[in-house]
């Protein structure tokens, strides 16, 4: 995942009017194309958006983290005031852990694997019992070298997140190295939560159901 922004340039006062009217053109053009994908209008980066959308929406978060090994609450720890949505977190990277520590059922390891929609479900349920939390995700993935199979590809990753009401999951099939299958689950977990604490508890933050999404 990446971002891209628009620099507003300071011009001659005559020309004032024409640039602010030029920059809300753009604004509008972004948001007609990238619509859901448009997550700040500022500098502010994604963790600072998703802390700001909570507090706002008194809403708690917590996450569960398999393949990220920490990356995702670290992003949102590393925003000052997160004490005031973050929860905690499970680092669960064995499936005893995840059975431990999430409530996986056994079951589900054993029939659909690790990195699977029904393990994100099952893991971000139970992060968020575990933590008290309003809304949590969870995450599970290859992230490379090795790992990989015919039907899981290295890249193959699946994000979960559980509401109130909801529990949904979305799949992912990243293209990068080790370190960059990483960085972008992270982008791809927080943006989900920002989508859910924007458009509410029954809202997916994958639209219509369930989607695969390569990047």
């Amino acid at each position: 995942m990446s971002t891209c922004g628009c620099r507003r340039a300071r011009r001659e006062a005559g020309a004032a009017d024409a640039s602010e009217a030029a920059l809300a053109e753009v604004g509008r053009r972004l948001d007609a194309e990238f619509g859901r994908l448009v997550y700040a209008r500022d500098r502010r980066d994604l963790p600072t958006v998703v802390q700001q959308l909570a507090v706002d929406r008194k809403r708690t978060l917590a996450v569960a983290e398999s393949c990220t090994g920490g990356l995702v609450g670290g992003a949102l720890t590393a925003v000052p005031g997160s004490s005031a949505c973050f929860r905690g977190g499970v680092l669960a990277y064995a499936d005893d852990m995840k059975m431990a520590q999430l409530g996986v059922p056994a079951a589900v390891l054993a029939s659909d694997g690790a990195v699977s929609e029904a393990t994100v479900r099952a893991m971000a349920a139970g992060c968020r019992e575990r933590c008290g939390a309003d809304l949590a995700v969870a995450v599970s993935g290859i992230s490379g070298p090795s790992g990989g199979t015919v039907d899981k590809p290295v890249g193959t990753t699946w994000i979960g997140i559980a509401t109130p009401t909801a529990v949904f999951a979305g799949g992912y099939r990243f293209a990068g190295d080790r370190a960059r299958n990483r960085l972008v689950t992270v982008a791809a977990a927080l943006d989900a939560l920002r989508r859910v604490l924007e458009e509410g508890d029954d809202a997916s933050p994958w639209g219509h159901g369930d989607t695969w999404w390569k990047i």
